[in-house]
């Protein structure tokens, strides 16, 4: 019974960072490529959309691919261990990839039926920088308990 459970949980966990980590990004950047707001277009001139949204769900695919391993796995193991640590190293490089392939600097130009307007331009750098220290602390919390539990595992689990 066990082990259905753990496994129906990592299955469960897996959909949660699928969507979280893929559906929604998507559905984002496909929404906001060109809106229509009372009669004025605002279009996405974002060059390197294709490869924002390929690194997005390679990055997504393996986040929810060791969500799946890691909520599978039974409480105080070294899989859970390490397979917590390995997806916390990969969120860090799934937000290192929204920071380094233009997905911070968002910038729409306003087309109002022939002419461009003007833009907007929106810079969300400082909040993913934040994001990633907070995912830096938790590496380290994690790595901590990691060590922590292989040092003493033979007290841990008496």
């Amino acid at each position: 019974m066990g082990r259905l459970f753990n496994v129906v949980k990592g299955i469960i966990f897996m959909c949660v960072y699928i969507a979280t980590t893929m559906v929604i990004p998507f559905l984002t950047f496909t929404w906001v490529k060109e809106v229509q707001i009372l009669g004025v277009g605002i279009v996405l001139t974002q060059h390197d959309y294709d490869n924002i949204i390929f690194w997005i769900s390679a990055f997504g695919l393996l986040i929810s691919a060791t969500a799946f391993f890691n909520y599978s796995s039974p409480k105080q193991s070294i899989r859970k261990g390490t397979f917590a640590m390995v997806q916390i190293i990969l969120n860090c490089l799934y937000i290192w990839s929204y920071k380094f392939s233009g997905a911070t600097e968002i910038r729409f130009e306003i087309v109002f039926e022939i002419a461009n307007i003007g833009f907007i331009s929106i810079n969300v750098q400082n909040m993913v920088m934040l994001y990633m220290g907070v995912y830096f602390l938790t590496i380290l919390l994690k790595g901590y308990d990691f060590f922590d539990f292989l040092l003493n595992r033979k007290t841990i689990r008496e």
